[in-house]
């Protein structure tokens, strides 16, 4: 029976039973075991509906028919994807790259020769090789959401990443997610497993790219753990294609005196939701989040956070932006737990929505949940439009409406990108931004 207020999960354990035979590592007992009790933790819940309130902005009605099925690995292999990564490859940047194609490591796009000290490897292929190990890290899982036991069930590959104890990468690791036409009505899903041992420090770039008109199911979990005295950077761009439904939960843990930042982009798909779960239980660790999200009509774009402080003298800031042109929806959920023993807290949020013409919809909802006293907590949020003395102003030094229009909008977005400190990074994010806002005005 599934919980109230949830969608009835069984059309997914009918598919889950109809692919059990082709699911990877169908041959190991102890990955079965977990894909099954997975499962059955997914059917006790079902798809979290509207009237659950982390997901009130964004309607999986979509999704409970379970039209979207299983997609083997003999079946996801698109050879005519040259093109499409040519252009979104960072060239300029020289560390490994794993690429996935409708959810299966595809080995000749790859580059995953390792530095000393690291281990990098998709996840099918660590389950061969170190299956004790596998069973390990897998076992680990966090989160109790039904979404997750869903992708734990069904999970198709993924990467592996360990950063052993005082290495730091020289290069950052590019993980690229590519949808092509032979994921219509298809569900793929991925799992990463990252852990950046004590005092060593790690950059990840995160791309999911995509075919407009393909009509899928992107669905990634990241389990994530940053022991004491490391620092992890994740950098993500979602430009999925624009029938995609695009789900995206990251769960993370982190040491004493850790640093970690998230920066992302949301452009694509006709539904998103990025989910990111940091939990702080090592003092004078720091967590940074900045974002923005660009919507059109047929996008709805929803960023959730949740950040819980668990112990003393942490900080916490998150930065999120969106801008929206007509029939564009978005959604900026930013909740903050501080423990009661998490005393001289410092938690502060904002989100700046921007709205380009009457009937897009920003919502935002900032929560703070504070159980301690000694702290310095903070959030705002705003929805507005273009100023129009300022606008007048460009206008009056020579810009036409559409360029007056575009140099506040793109200045609007480089805020939440100033200190990105990967240039090549920088640079895509705000490309990207200009073409979409090219598009628009």
């Amino acid at each position: 029976m599934t919980e109230k207020n949830h969608f009835d999960g069984a059309n997914y354990v009918t598919n889950f039973n109809a692919a059990s035979t082709e699911l990877p590592g169908s041959s190991v007992a102890w990955l079965n075991d977990l894909r099954q009790s997975s499962m059955t933790a997914f059917e006790n819940v079902g798809l979290p509906g509207p009237k659950v309130e982390e997901w009130k902005y964004s309607n999986l009605n979509i999704l409970k028919s379970g039209q979207y099925q299983f997609l083997n690995e003999s079946s996801s292999q698109d050879l005519q994807i040259d093109n499409l990564c040519d252009k979104e490859f960072l060239k300029d940047i020289k560390g490994a790259k794993v690429v996935f194609c409708n959810g299966y490591y595809h080995q000749s796009l790859s580059n995953i020769s390792a530095e000393p000290g690291i281990t990098l490897v998709n996840l099918n292929e660590y389950i061969k090789v170190g299956p004790k190990d596998a069973q390990r890290l897998i076992h680990q899982k966090k989160s109790k959401s039904s979404l997750n036991a869903l992708n734990a069930a069904l999970m198709s590959d993924g990467v592996v990443l360990i950063v052993e104890q005082g290495v730091k990468l020289s290069e950052p690791i590019q993980i690229i997610h590519i949808n092509t036409e032979m994921a219509t009505a298809k569900a793929l899903r991925n799992r990463h497993y990252i852990q950046i041992e004590k005092n060593a420090s790690a950059q990840i770039i995160e791309s999911y790219i995509g075919v407009d008109g393909v009509d899928c199911w992107s669905h990634t979990v990241s389990e994530i753990n940053v022991a004491d005295g490391a620092s992890l950077e994740i950098y993500q761009f979602q430009n999925e294609g624009n029938a995609t439904i695009h789900t995206n939960e990251a769960i993370i843990d982190l040491g004493e005196g850790t640093t970690f930042k998230h920066c992302s982009l949301n452009i694509g798909g006709r539904l998103s939701r990025t989910e990111i779960k940091p939990t702080l239980k090592g003092i004078n660790s720091k967590i940074e989040l900045r974002g923005a999200f660009l919507s059109r009509d047929g996008n709805s774009h929803d960023v959730f956070t949740h950040i819980k402080h668990m112990v003393e003298q942490c900080d916490s800031e998150q930065n999120y932006r969106g801008v929206l042109a007509k029939g564009g929806k978005s959604a900026f959920q930013g909740k903050v737990y501080v423990a009661k023993d998490a005393q001289l807290t410092n938690a502060n949020q904002s989100n700046k929505n921007l709205i380009l013409e009457r009937g897009a919809e920003a919502n935002s909802k900032p929560e703070l949940l504070i159980y301690a006293d000694d702290v310095k907590c903070s959030h705002g949020a705003t929805v507005g439009e273009l100023d129009q003395e300022a606008l007048f102003y460009l206008k009056t030094r020579g810009l036409d409406q559409a360029a007056a229009k575009a140099l506040l909008v793109e200045a609007f977005i480089a805020e939440v990108y100033e200190d990105v400190v990967l240039e090549p990074v920088k640079c895509k994010y705000l490309d990207l931004a200009r073409k979409w806002l090219e598009a628009e005005l």
